[in-house]
């Protein structure tokens, strides 16, 4: 069946009605459907770079699934995967285009190229979320997935773990940057959003071992154990997380707050402090970020029980007044806002079923979800003062 661009959202709310007809035209426009070397894929990368990278993919996942696009990122997910290899310490390809190439502008040989190291967890993750989503077994079957989780849980760590703590540390060059932050600090030992990504990766592997009837007891307390360590990275004077620790063991921030990620990651364990870093990334938000960062406010904020700061989040990014709004995750991540954030929908691998809470703004007292691709059928969500109603049809 073809699922792709069958969604579609209503309301009495026109202002979201409007925000979700852009985010779902924007995205489309950068999917592409064959012709190309690559395969299936969409962009996920500056604009006209013709190429997609490990993080926006990952990032972009959700949105692509509510537009029907799941083949396309699963070929992306698969081209990555089967990148892997010892000759780049277990680092996949960072930016792949549609060529089929390594992205020139980031690679040069095996020995000079760009790779922020939180993406190997990172696409570890999102792998397992894309199993939950579609109930495709190759994600925790096919050999070329398995054999991906495998290196990156032990070759691909100890390769960077240079003082033998399991977390990986950078290499002071593009080959190997411990964080998703390219700037300042960059260079450091080790950087929290990089621990942040390990703690989740390590939890999904934890859960693929798990669903194949293997151990995975070990890898979750490895999640937990870094989780603990996170918690220790909180400076109780400034009320946020410190950003960097140098290979002395001393700790610094850096000049802004980047938060979002032990928030993305789910790894703050203490509600005290994860509501501290909510009220920060915030007011981060509202004095400035940059939009491959702050489109995922809306999705941040909807998941921890914040849906007016959600819906706030969803409006700014998709008006037509944002300074480059065109960047490819912004629509994705607002498609993913609008379906998992806003609608509430949640899916049932084991029943091939989805559920719904939705969070509507206050005045928003009807809404409804249409041609949601739900495990080879097409879920119809409809809201409608306080009742919920879902339909699936095959057609």
């Amino acid at each position: 069946m073809n699922t792709i661009g069958t969604i579609g959202f209503t309301s009495n709310d026109s202002e979201l009605n409007k925000g979700f007809a852009w985010a779902k035209e924007q995205a489309l426009a950068y999917s592409h459907h064959g012709g190309d070397l690559v395969g299936l894929w969409y962009e996920a990368a500056l604009p006209k770079r013709e190429a997609f990278c490990i993080r926006d993919v990952c990032h972009q996942a959700n949105g692509a699934h509510a537009l029907g696009l799941e083949r396309h990122t699963k070929n992306m997910l698969l081209r990555f995967v089967q990148s892997i290899a010892a000759s780049r310490d277990y680092c996949c390809f960072w930016e792949i285009d549609r060529y089929y190439r390594p992205a020139p502008v980031d690679y040069t040989s095996d020995d000079d190229f760009w790779y922020n190291l939180p993406a190997n967890f990172d696409l570890l993750a999102a792998c397992l979320r894309m199993y939950k989503l579609t109930g495709d077994r190759d994600y925790i079957e096919s050999e070329d997935f398995l054999r991906f989780y495998r290196l990156t849980v032990d070759q691909y760590i100890k390769k960077w773990d240079t003082n033998g703590d399991g977390i990986p540390e950078g290499s002071g060059t593009r080959r190997g940057i411990p964080s998703y932050e390219e700037g300042e600090g960059s260079g450091s030992a080790q950087m929290i959003d990089l621990l942040a990504a390990e703690a989740a990766g390590m939890a999904a592997y934890a859960e693929i071992c798990e669903l194949r009837g293997e151990n995975g007891l070990p890898y979750k307390k490895w999640s937990e154990s870094i989780i603990a360590e996170i918690d220790r990275w909180w400076d109780e004077s400034d009320r946020r997380f410190f950003y960097t620790k140098r290979p002395d063991g001393s700790f610094r921030h850096i000049s802004h707050i980047a938060s979002e990620w032990v928030l993305y990651f789910d790894t703050v364990s203490d509600e005290r402090k994860r509501a501290i870093t909510l009220d920060r990334l915030h007011e981060r938000g509202i004095n400035g970020i940059i939009v491959e960062c702050g489109s995922y406010l809306s999705e941040i904020f909807y998941r921890y029980g914040q849906p007016e700061r959600g819906e706030h989040w969803l409006r700014h990014f998709t008006s037509p007044e944002l300074k480059r709004r065109e960047y490819p995750e912004v629509s994705y991540a607002c498609m993913g806002a609008f379906v998992f954030g806003l609608m509430g929908i949640s899916y049932n691998v084991d029943t091939k079923t989805i559920s719904a809470e939705p969070k509507l703004p206050e005045g928003v007292t009807s809404a409804s979800l249409t041609g949601l691709p739900a495990f080879g059928r097409y879920a119809d969500v409809t809201v409608e003062n306080g009742s919920i109603t879902i339909t699936y049809r095959d057609e």
